[in-house]
């Protein structure tokens, strides 16, 4: 994730013209008072450490990754990571660095650092977030310059704090070169020192992440980097101090980029061999600190892993014979082998000297005294760093390979070695700008800039590149305007400095333009021992601009995830120069976008509607910044709602309508509780807001359908729909045949037997929708062979008393007919009617008289 963070920019302008002038302590004007002050003591240098295997130093870690998180477009919230970073020396081996046999350490790093319980929220989750890091650092012998540098990241979610929950969010592999070995320091160290160099480097990446592709961040190119000693003693920073007690002598290492923005520092503890504090960070607020607590060398006695390295049993302490030579000299190399505390010689030590720089080896074998003294050539041979203080300076290493016990001094080769040389040494001018609140040092790399309203404080260096203590002398510092003012300087030991603080204040009123800050050293030429007076003068240009002008329009009235065109393209800068944008957008709560373009506009939308924070970053060629605020006012979007329900149903059916597809495109609810759907005029039995309503219409004809959509930000849409309600034909029951007031049941042929002219009563039920059943009408048939043989009923119940004339089969039938002339099927009885045989009743007079005749009595 290295390139997604951009730098944070601590490079900030400086300017002069009309001025008041200070003293560091106290603002006077020049007429009221001196404004210029001595540092305390000469500056001290400290040469190349040597490791040894097994070597150990733990760092308190501070982790802060939200800005990072924010960055990587993850809806997450983080505490600042916290735990401990060990750095051990694992080996000492050799590796071919441009074709040259290098002697180097190997490194290990291992930390892990967490969030603590509860200290991250990932996609609205609260939980501990986890990262272990491991990595592998390849550090050359003679310099500590970085040859390549590996490590991995495993970074792991527990929701809940649930360790048995953990989800891996990334495991990420960084893998980088530096061609040729990066520098970060050139030995000897003392405040003042400036150096750069260019390089090349590659970072490739490997892994995996569900928020972003690891190997997009690969990359490869050239770098130019600059460094500046700007401060000596305890290790500060932001009212913070390191817990280990034994680094009071720090050297404060800032490192800049090839366009003057802060790369981060180092505080170098000589006392430890190493850092005592490190820091990376950016304009994103992305920050890590390694702050030393223990230093556990081996093989040593005396030691407070707290406070106190102690002191090797046994070592090799290397030395040169000059603190300067000349290229392409002799010079003698001394190293003494000696056990501790009493300096017990190493006899007879079979020792390796290495310059590796002109591939120079040599075998020399300790004396009775344990030392060696051999002579080599420096050569001319230039490191590849460029530097204020020498032309070249060469780490060489005597060690003894079995023991893997390893000495290390440099090697400064000047063009020039006298007995006395005082330099008014313009490269290794410090600058600190006081802007407000914010305190930055500066680099020389892009130039000394200012505003109107800064304080420059200016460290001015008097130099004795002489092999020879100088005498005290005078310095005289001439600030823009003309007005000169002097300050003792002390005696200067031999390749040492002494210092003069000048604070300046620039006028509001200051005009665009260079200003000229001189100082000389021995104004007078009372050092006659000066071997070369051309460099006892220097100037320092500062050069006074203007904050760009900043402006900006926004479109308005735009809705979400309509495109708002963001435009800054107005902005310029009044001294000069083109201008960069970088539009920090609020796009969620808590997550932040940047861009930076030249172009200075951007085309954005959002998510979800709201008054959102735009901040706009109008940077100029001398890194100087206005910084506008708006507010992006972005439209709610009303949900969507679309019904699915059939076209038509039948009267007093039940009927179910769909709004599932329904949402808001702008929603942050979570899912299932974007919009809810309400059904006016309807009673659902899902409820009143559900995404489906089902109910029974209970009249025919057409039906309004309305629904309305809200969502979460109270916005409705209303839809409506309709669906057809169709009549239903009613219903008939069967045929009863009631006799007597018997419902009398048809025989085993499924047929009713009656007697002609009998009498009976036929029932039948019939049925329809309730809006239809008041009106309903029974129409009979008693006969399928007898014509106009029909009877005919209002209502759902239907008596009709029937009989029938003639025997034999006879088919009845009934329907059920509705008020829109809608039947129903025929419900069908069959009757067989038998014949009943005549009577003959006859008169008394006519009975008598066949009685007579035939004898025989006939009754009526």
């Amino acid at each position: 994730m290295a390139n997604r963070f951009s730098a944070l920019f601590v490079l900030f302008l400086l300017t002069c013209m009309s001025m008041v002038h200070m003293v560091h302590e106290e603002v006077q004007t020049l007429e009221e008072g001196d404004f210029v002050e001595r540092t305390s003591g000469s500056t001290s240098s400290t040469d190349v450490p040597s490791w040894r295997i097994g070597d150990k130093w733990t760092y308190e870690t501070r982790f802060d990754v939200a800005q990072l998180l924010a960055q990587a477009n993850v809806s997450a919230s983080l505490n600042t990571l916290t735990g401990d970073t060990t750095y051990e020396i694992e080996d000492v081996f050799f590796i071919n660095v441009d074709n040259v046999q290098t002697l180097a350490y190997k490194m290990k790093i291992e930390g892990e650092f967490s969030s603590g319980n509860s200290g991250a929220t990932l996609e609205s989750v609260t939980g501990r977030l986890t990262i272990d890091y491991t990595g592998e650092d390849i550090v050359r012998v003679r310099d500590l310059a970085v040859i390549n540098s590996e490590f991995e990241l495993d970074v792991d979610f527990a929701p809940f704090n649930l360790g048995f929950l953990s989800q891996k969010l990334a495991t990420i592999s960084f893998d980088t070169y530096y061609d040729p070995p990066k520098e970060k320091y050139d030995f000897p160290l003392r405040t003042g020192d400036q150096w750069y160099m260019p390089f090349m480097s590659g970072t490739s990446v490997s892994g995996s992440s569900d928020y972003f592709d690891p190997t997009s961040f690969d990359s490869n190119g050239a770098e130019n980097t600059s460094w500046q000693v700007t401060k000596d003693g305890i290790p500060t920073e932001d009212g913070l101090n390191i817990k280990y007690e034994g680094c009071d002598d720090s050297y404060k290492v800032n490192e800049w980029n090839a366009t003057g923005v802060s790369a981060g520092f180092n505080w170098y503890c000589p006392a430890v061999r190493f850092n005592s504090w490190i820091r990376i960070s950016n304009a994103a607020g992305f920050t890590i600190d390694w702050l030393l607590k223990d230093y556990e060398p081996v093989d040593s006695f005396g030691v407070d892993k707290r406070k106190n390295p102690g002191a090797r049993n046994v070592e090799i302490d290397v030395d040169t014979q000059f603190i300067a030579t000349l290229p392409d000299t002799m010079s003698k190399i001394y190293a003494t082998y000696a056990v501790a505390p009493n300096g017990i010689p190493e006899v007879n030590k079979n020792l390796q000297l290495r310059y590796e720089m002109t591939g120079t080896l040599l075998n020399p074998t300790t004396n009775g005294s344990g030392q060696i003294e051999e002579m080599i050539n420096v050569s001319n041979v230039t490191d590849e760093t460029t530097a204020s203080d020498d032309y070249s300076s060469n780490g060489v290493i005597v060690w003894d390979p079995v023991q893997e016990i390893i000495g290390v001094a440099t090697v400064v080769i000047d063009l020039s070695v006298v007995g006395v040389d005082l330099v008014a040494q313009e490269d290794s001018i410090i600058v600190t700008r006081t802007r407000g609140a914010d305190v930055a040092t500066l680099s020389k790399s892009i130039g000394y800039n200012a505003l109107p309203g800064d304080q420059l404080t200016f460290s001015l260096p008097a130099q004795n590149r002489g092999v020879f203590t100088s005498p005290a002398t005078e310095m005289e510092v001439v600030v823009p305007g003309g007005e000169a003012i002097r300050q003792t300087v002390p005696a200067i030991e031999a390749y040492s400095e002494q210092r003069i603080l000048v604070d300046w204040v620039v006028p509001e009123g200051a005009t665009i333009g260079s200003q000229i800050l001189t100082f000389t050293v021995d104004p007078d030429e009372l050092v006659t021992g000066d071997a070369n007076r051309s460099n006892n003068q220097a100037m320092v240009s500062v050069f006074i601009g203007r904050a760009p002008n900043a402006s900006i329009s926004i479109d308005s009235g735009n809705y979400t995830f309509e495109q708002v065109f963001i435009d800054a393209r107005a902005s310029f800068d009044s001294d000069g120069g083109d201008v960069e944008c970088r539009f920090e957008i609020e796009s969620r709560p808590g997550l932040v976008d940047v861009i930076t373009t030249p172009d200075c506009f951007v085309n954005w939308n959002w998510s979800d509607d709201g008054d959102w924070e735009l901040r706009t970053i109008v940077t100029d060629d001398e890194l100087d910044s206005t910084v506008l605020i708006n507010n992006v006012t972005i439209l709610n979007r009303a949900p969507f709602v679309n019904l699915s329900h059939p076209t038509e149903v039948a009267v007093e059916s039940t009927i179910t309508i769909d709004a599932s597809d329904s949402g808001d495109i702008d929603t942050i609810s979570p899912s299932g509780q974007q919009v809810s759907i309400s059904w006016p005029d309807l009673m659902c039995l899902e409820g009143l807001t559900q995404p489906t309503c089902t109910f029974t219409p209970m009249e025919e004809g057409v039906m309004p359908i309305r629904a309305v959509a809200t969502d979460d930000d109270g916005a409705e849409t209303e839809v409506l729909s309709s669906i057809e309600v169709y009549n239903v034909a009613p219903t008939i029951g069967d045929i009863e045949v009631w006799i007597a007031g018997v419902n009398t049941p048809f025989d085993a042929n499924g047929t009713w037997v009656l007697q002609e002219d009998q009498t009976v009563i036929l029932r039948a039920q019939g049925d329809d929708t309730l809006n239809d059943r008041d009106g309903l009408i029974l129409d009979w048939n008693l006969s399928d062979v007898l014509e106009n043989f029909t009877a005919s009923t209002d209502g759902t119940s239907s008596d009709v008393a029937a009989s029938w004339p003639t025997s034999g089969e006879h088919i009845v039938s009934v329907r059920a007919v509705d008020d829109d002339g809608e039947s129903s099927s025929l419900s069908l009885a069959k009757v067989t009617i038998q014949n009943v045989p005549p009577t003959i009743v006859a008169q008394s007079n006519f009975l008598e008289s066949v009685n007579r005749l035939n004898g025989i009595t006939v009754e009526e």
